[in-house]
């Protein structure tokens, strides 16, 4: 009849510890859920912050790009306009010149004139 006990008593044991052993596994089983859970939302928190600096770090690139664009146009039109008025100054210049050369070759004859001694 000891024995019996001490079955009995090892069998309830063996249950109570079995019951203890399941209710752990099935509590590791829900705590790992939840914690997979809660790994899966910081992970989709931190890929939408990561896309929202992206798209901000883009916005701004793209915003620094149009601005230079504008810059390197603004620059063109004020060289052609340099060029531009260079070239109305070269001619100026060369009309001017060519004013100038005229003039000249009349003081040159008349200089001529008054210098030859008349026949």
């Amino acid at each position: 009849m000891a024995f019996d006990w001490q079955i009995i008593s090892f069998g309830i044991g063996g249950a109570i510890n079995l019951l203890a052993l399941a209710g752990a596994y099935y509590g590791l089983k829900a705590d790992n859920a939840a914690l997979g859970s809660k790994l899966e939302l910081g992970l989709l928190t931190e890929r939408a912050e990561r896309h929202s600096e992206l798209s901000a770090a883009r916005a701004e690139c793209i915003t620094k790009i149009q601005s230079l664009e504008q810059s390197v146009k603004e620059m063109g039109f004020r060289v052609g306009t340099l060029e531009t008025g260079q070239d109305e100054w070269t001619k100026t210049l060369r009309e001017r010149t060519h004013e100038l050369s005229v003039q000249v070759n009349v003081l040159v004859l008349k200089v001529d004139r008054l210098e030859r001694p008349t026949v």
